[in-house]
């Protein structure tokens, strides 16, 4: 979970970006992605720092957490399953030839000043979900997304940090290859299924900012004012 100070410096690189130790990996639609290597692995964790000028955050929200609606837009998005403690079981398809990945984690949202949100996944160990031999099981997962509305409310501004170990002698350039279509791909989809809902909604004449925070997440997602 995000702590206060956390959320002050993260929406500060927002307008000042500090990437000292990292390197920008490449550029999509709003966004810059950054990326770092791991101390003691061969592995990197990324940034994404950008926005959605004409996607507010509370529908960013809603599409990034309704994980029945994220069937509907994620194409690499096989299953999933909600446990006790606010844990999901999410089964994800990786680039042919290899074998699907699944992730057992704790996701949060808190609710900050200034109509902020936070988001924190990380993986736990849930022995009512053993590992499939047909499923790699990546178990070295987190991702920390922050939404700040801007200021005229119509769209966002968003920080996001990622790390994960897919596990396998997969080669790097694979790696590098699907990080850099993946969250191209990933980003567009997001903002083209939020705004399909904000459309709906308008045709239904709905009011998004009446509805409570109970409404907009799963029940498995708990929720900190």
């Amino acid at each position: 979970m995000f702590t206060e100070d956390q959320v002050t410096k993260a929406l500060a690189e927002l307008k000042t970006p500090d990437v000292a130790s990292w390197e920008l990996f490449s550029e999509v639609l709003n966004f810059k992605v950054y990326r770092r290597a791991v101390a003691g692995s061969a592995l990197n964790e990324y940034k994404v720092l950008g926005g959605f000028p004409d996607l507010p955050a509370r529908y960013l929200l809603r599409t990034y957490t309704d994980l029945d609606l994220r069937m509907k837009w994620d194409k690499h998005m096989v299953s999933w399953k909600e446990l006790p403690d606010h844990r999901l079981h999410f089964v994800a398809k990786f680039p042919w030839p290899l074998s699907p990945r699944d992730y057992v984690y704790e996701l949060r949202v808190q609710e900050f000043a200034g109509g902020v949100y936070g988001i924190n996944g990380k993986s736990v160990e849930d022995e009512a979900v053993p590992a499939k031999s047909s499923v790699v099981r990546v178990d070295e997962f987190r991702q920390d997304v922050l939404i700040q509305p801007t200021e005229d409310d119509s769209g966002c501004n968003i920080w996001f940090g990622y790390y994960d170990n897919p596990k396998g002698n997969i080669p790097s350039s694979i790696i590098n290859w699907a990080a850099k279509s993946g969250v191209s791909g990933f980003l567009n989809a997001l903002k083209d299924a939020g705004l399909n809902l904000m459309k709906k909604d308008a045709e239904a004449g709905q009011n998004e900012k009446a509805q409570p925070m109970s409404a907009v997440n799963k029940a498995s997602v708990a929720v900190f004012n």
